[in-house]
């Protein structure tokens, strides 16, 4: 588990229940909030959420929430991608995420993944940021 800053949180694209498409696309210019301090390093990559499709985040029944979805690679070589999730309002200095690598999907591929015991907070909804790693 990694604790995310505003950095990552303002790059996570809000998601809707059942969606099979991201609802935004993630900002390439992260801002603090005044005063904001990041915990972890800003993710580096690609940033590219068409690659998200089937994305669920629905809560465990243990205080925590399971993220699935299917990750498409498109390009013509190998990918990795890096889905980082958190659960909470997006106006708070510092959060807890969880983040995935999905290693070595090959071209035109597809994948399926799963994220357990996402660490939420009241008051938000789900967010979802999908990269290609170098």
């Amino acid at each position: 588990m990694r604790i995310a800053a505003v950095a990552l949180l303002l790059l996570l694209s809000a998601c809707g229940g059942g969606s099979d498409k991201p609802a935004a696309t993630p900002s390439s210019t992260p801002t603090l909030a005044p005063g904001a301090v990041p915990t972890t390093p800003a993710p580096t990559g690609d940033p590219v959420p068409a690659a998200l499709s089937r994305f669920r985040c629905e809560p465990d029944g243990a205080g925590t929430y399971t993220a699935t979805g299917v990750l498409s690679n498109a390009t013509k070589s190998q990918v990795t991608f890096q889905v980082t999730v958190q659960v909470g309002p997006t106006d708070v200095p510092t959060q807890s995420a969880m983040t995935k690598q999905v290693p070595k999907v090959a071209a035109g591929g597809s994948v399926d993944f799963e994220i357990l015991k996402i660490p939420a907070l009241e008051g938000g909804s789900c967010h979802v940021q999908v990269l290609t790693t170098k």
